[in-house]
């Protein structure tokens, strides 16, 4: 059994983007209010999280996230990593690195963003990740 969890389904900037009047930004639905695009996957007693975007924080706060066994990252954009960050209180509680899957551009890009993260000697506070190389259109498994 499992359980897939749109946590955001917006655009780049979310929903409503500042300043705009249009009329799904300004309309008063709940439904019209979305945060930037991520899913959660439960399975087998594991959680799954599908990119890291500025609003991560938020949805793991309002869906009520305890644990993420890895993320997969579908492209170096902003909106899919800049959240990457947020995952140190996973670390702190659960005292063990994320494993973090994705193509080799994006991990390359995600290196390129948060070196602190990749130095040979972090400091203590900073994101504890496993980095894994997936290829496009090819099957992988996360153990």
């Amino acid at each position: 059994m499992y359980e897939l969890s749109f946590l955001g389904t917006g655009t780049s900037q979310g929903i409503p983007v500042i300043g705009c009047d249009c009329k799904v930004c300004t309309s008063p639905d709940p439904r019209d209010m979305r945060l930037r695009t991520s899913a959660l996957l439960k399975v087998g007693g594991r959680t799954f999280v599908f990119d890291v975007g500025p609003d991560f924080r938020q949805q793991m706060l309002r869906e009520r996230v305890k644990n993420i066994d890895a993320i997969l990252l579908t492209h170096e954009h902003n909106d899919h990593v800049i959240g990457l960050d947020d995952v140190r209180p996973f670390n702190f509680m659960h005292r063990k690195g994320i494993d973090i899957f994705g193509t080799d551009r994006v991990i390359k890009e995600v290196a390129n963003r948060f070196p602190y993260v990749f130095e040979e000697n972090p400091y203590p506070g900073a994101p504890q990740i496993s980095t894994h190389l997936i290829e496009p259109f090819v099957p992988f498994s996360i153990s």
